[in-house]
């Protein structure tokens, strides 16, 4: 999954199963994390694909619904920012392939419309 994984009530980012130099300076400051299923990004990834035109990667994507779940918890009049940093060309090979997605049971992610989107074999 995509999600952010805990240890010691600390978020260690997507994955990666352990705090990294750079988060390990703020990372007693942090009020919490949010845990992202994959379903969730790549419904997104192809939602801002299809609306924004915007071409990115898992890591942003994950990014966009971060802040939009947190932006949905805080309500209105709270400003939210993320980073969109990187594109889906490092793995176009795989979000836009049918079988990796199969493979991996996200094919149902995908809103109908969207799967137009889904074109590599």
């Amino acid at each position: 999954m995509m999600d952010t994984a805990l240890r010691d009530g600390y978020p260690l980012g997507i994955g990666q199963g352990r705090i990294t130099d750079n988060l390990a300076t703020i990372v007693k400051d942090i009020d919490g994390a949010l845990n992202i299923p994959d379903e969730k990004s790549i419904s997104m990834l192809y939602e801002l694909l299809d609306t924004e035109g915007l071409y990115l990667g898992a890591s942003s994507t994950l990014n966009v619904v971060a802040a939009f779940e947190l932006a949905q918890k805080l309500g209105p009049g709270k400003t939210i920012a993320t980073i969109l940093c990187d594109g889906a060309y490092r793995y176009q090979s795989r979000l836009f392939s049918k079988k990796w997605l199969q493979d991996k049971g996200l094919e149902n992610a995908i809103p109908e419309h969207l799967k137009k989107y889904a074109v590599l074999d």
